[in-house]
């Protein structure tokens, strides 16, 4: 006995110290060594992510995992790949109903690798559908494969070579940073000229492939929030009976200065603000268990009301308010108001915390009322404030950015929650506009400031022509806390032997940028046209041809580099097409402004290399086409 002590011991010793687990091996030498599992009745997000990680699998090794069933899986290989919810994975401990909306468990138990989400119902497409195991596929396929999604369609998905594949050890739970990640679609433009846009089937595949693109880029929310401006259709409504709402002019009346004009609201009156919580009441009636916000999201219009009710909940002005504003801008001479703006949305949720403590007013930091409270006024976190300053498009003169990240700063001392609802990538047409450093700064020092989620509008998808400022911007989303430069290589690095030139490229453009912002900013102040709207009128005095020339031999020298790779030098292809439909909108820019005779002529060949082009994924043409309505007037065509 005294003998077999010591061997007693060992035996004891090593089951009081745990065992290294072993990775999974999921494809060894070209071959599959796993099988992927579902629940016998999987969710819709839970089948598409297993659909999504055999098809990276497939493109990394060339080796097409099963997808199996559960109860199918005894004959299948002990090496397994559980996705989404199921009886193996709450056997072990792992159950998606302890999670967070939107969050994802991934673990390694013995030879299994566990990709479990907080899931929704519905089409795992859509924004509203809960998707924390699809998060979780796409993170793992991040790590595991070094997968990137560059831009929408299967040009843009670089994923690298490997003959063998092994998920290592790992036991993690995430969650989304921000609890929406909004990108507007850039889909719903109403064109005056629509042969200059998609035909309806390339409309549908672009719609189609950008989708997929922005859920792999994680994009959807963990909680529905309603707003918009609230007020549009009141006048109408109520104007009769209850003018003393509506804002009170300089002439003694209430109401739009003319009839079908824009106005804004008394929003000092209690009756507005009760007739504001009407509905959410009644919503909170009917869906006792829901998470109703009150909108109160001014109209798109200047706070412009000179009761004297609204004027004393009026702060001073803030230092440099005006001095980044255009003298044709709206905002130029306006009365400062987002004091009362912000006492308008604690008043709202005071009253309705009396009802539940928990009631969420939201409202927009907008025009006038866009930069910070300077009354010391304290909100709280039940108040969610989405800032849209009027103006600020990048690049910006330090000073001008400077300020305008000091308004996220001095909002964020108030105590309410914050989101990003930028209009700035409306911004560009479709010419190289590039500002990725500028912007990625701003988000970065939004996300420090306790932003909590994203709206911006819209995506205007000039992926080969603005292609840093879109991989940043979706990016972000996940992966907030790293720079610029660090994301950018990722991007660079899907051109392989080209990464060096193409970074070069779009160094160029973005440094064009920069040195022509003031004659932008003047050029758009003197004609009195529309930032983005009207772009498509001065795009060839910004862009002229002699800009396009240094960027044409970059990308030559790209292609040259790339030409022993495939891909890579598709993707410079990609760039290169860009370039050539930039260079096209500028001449008809050119032709169209003068009213030349061959105006006609360059408008055609647009329309023609669009249509050559519509199922590239180059651009959303769609998006170009809207604005050159704006801005042109075209002879007749197709």
């Amino acid at each position: 006995m005294i003998r077999m002590l010591p061997r007693c011991l060992l035996l004891v010793m090593s089951m009081m110290v745990p065992s290294a687990p072993a990775a999974v091996p999921i494809v060894v030498d070209g071959r599959p060594a796993a099988v992927v599992v579902t629940a016998d009745r999987p969710t819709a997000v839970a089948r598409y992510a297993a659909e999504e990680l055999v098809c990276h699998v497939e493109k990394a090794t060339g080796v097409r995992l099963s997808i199996v069933g559960e109860s199918s899986a005894g004959s299948a290989p002990a090496c397994r790949i559980y996705v989404g919810d199921c009886q193996t994975a709450r056997r072990m401990g792992i159950s998606a109903d302890k999670l967070s909306p939107e969050a994802f468990r991934l673990k390694i138990v013995q030879s299994a690798l566990y990709v479990v989400g907080a899931d929704g119902p519905g089409d795992p497409l859509s924004l509203d559908t809960r998707a924390g195991t699809l998060w979780g596929v796409y993170q793992w396929l991040e790590r595991a494969l070094g997968v990137r999604w560059l831009w929408p369609g299967e040009r843009g998905i670089y994923v690298p070579k490997a003959r063998t594949l092994t998920a290592t050890e790992t036991d993690e739970t995430i969650a989304p940073r921000f609890l929406q990640r909004k990108l507007r679609s850039g889909l719903d433009f109403e064109l005056k000229y629509p042969a200059l846009g998609f035909t309806a089937e390339g409309a549908k595949q672009y719609a189609r492939d950008q989708q997929v693109f922005l859920r792999r880029h994680r994009m959807g929310r963990s909680r529905r929030l309603s707003y918009g401006h609230a007020f549009v259709n009141w006048w109408e409504k109520y104007g009769r009976d209850h003018p003393d709402w509506f804002q009170l002019l300089e002439n003694g009346r209430r109401g739009p200065k003319k009839v079908g004009a824009r106005f804004s609201m008394c929003v000092s009156n209690p009756g507005l603000q009760e007739q504001i919580l009407k509905p959410w009441r009644a919503a909170k009636a009917r869906y006792p268990d829901a998470a109703i916000a009150i909108n109160a999201c001014e109209n798109d219009i200047l706070g412009l009301c000179t009761c004297e009710a609204c004027r004393a909940w009026d702060g001073a002005a803030p230092e440099g308010a005006e001095e980044f504003y255009a003298n044709s801008s709206k905002m130029a001479g306006a009365r400062f108001v987002s004091d009362r703006y912000a006492r308008f949305w604690l008043s709202l949720q005071q009253k309705a915390a009396q009802e539940d403590p928990q009631a969420t007013v939201i409202g927009y930091a907008y025009m006038n009322y866009f930069p910070a409270p300077t009354s010391g006024i304290e909100l709280n976190s039940h108040i969610l404030v989405g800032l849209c300053p009027s103006g600020g498009w990048f690049p910006r003169s330090p000073e001008e950015h400077a300020w305008l990240k000091a308004q996220w700063t001095e909002w964020s001392k108030t105590g309410a929650r914050l989101f990003e609802r930028s209009n700035h990538f409306l911004d560009g047409y479709a010419m190289p506009h590039v500002f990725a450093h500028q912007f990625a700064d701003e988000f970065r020092h939004a996300l420090h400031c306790g932003m909590v989620a994203t709206d911006f509008d819209s995506l205007t998808g000039q992926w080969a022509t603005q292609g840093t400022n879109l991989y940043l911007l979706v990016r972000l989303h996940a992966h907030p806390e790293r720079s610029a430069d660090d994301l950018l290589a990722e991007y660079y690095s899907a051109f392989g032997p080209a990464a060096g030139q193409v970074k070069e490229y779009f160094d160029y453009w973005e440094k064009y940028a920069i040195e022509r912002r003031a004659e932008m900013v003047r050029l758009f102040a003197v004609r009195h046209i529309s930032r983005y709207r009207e772009f498509a009128k001065v795009a060839h005095e910004l862009f002229p041809a002699a800009a396009f020339a240094p960027a044409e031999a970059i990308l030559t020298k790209a292609a040259e580099a790339a030409r022993a790779d495939g891909e890579a030098a598709a993707r410079v292809e990609f760039l290169r097409t860009g370039l050539r439909h930039a260079s096209l909108c500028a001449r008809a820019a050119a032709e169209i402004a003068l009213g030349t005779p061959s105006a006609a002529t360059a408008r055609d060949e647009l329309i023609a290399f669009r249509r050559a082009h519509e199922r590239d994924g180059t651009a959303n043409f769609n998006a170009a086409a809207w604005v050159e309505g704006m801005s042109w007037d075209l002879p007749p065509g197709p």
